[in-house]
């Protein structure tokens, strides 16, 4: 029986799948948090940056574990693609020009090559 060949964008696809479920989870739980606790609708950015902080890690984490090597490339890579997928929707509702876009791709790019770096020396 031959094996199947897996296509290179494997680990991303899976990645991005799996960063964008931990990262809606945060967020759901951040609101849930925020709304047993009152408190105001300017604290919803600190649910927003664990959202993207953790989504981007499991991203970085997944994309590490298909691919066996190169972790810190795999999940910096992983993390760019995530960034881009948050920013597609403050560029649709015109909050692109925020100051914590910056801040987000650091997080982004930074917990997911961790993440990637985890994933790949994970037994």
């Amino acid at each position: 029986m031959r094996k199947k060949k897996k296509s290179p964008a494997a680990p991303f696809a899976a990645g991005m799948i799996s960063g964008t479920a931990a990262a809606l989870i945060t967020a759901a739980l951040g609101a849930l948090l925020l709304s047993l606790v009152g408190a105001s609708a300017g604290t919803a950015g600190a649910a927003a940056i664990a959202a993207s902080a953790v989504g981007s890690f499991v991203c970085g984490r997944t994309a590490g574990v298909i691919r066996r090597r190169d972790g810190l490339k795999v999940g910096a890579l992983c993390g760019a693609m995530f960034f881009l997928l948050l920013l597609l929707p403050a560029l649709i509702f015109g909050t692109a020009g925020s100051f914590m876009l910056p801040i987000k791709a650091a997080l982004c790019l930074a917990f997911a090559a961790a993440g990637g770096v985890v994933g790949v020396n994970k037994e």
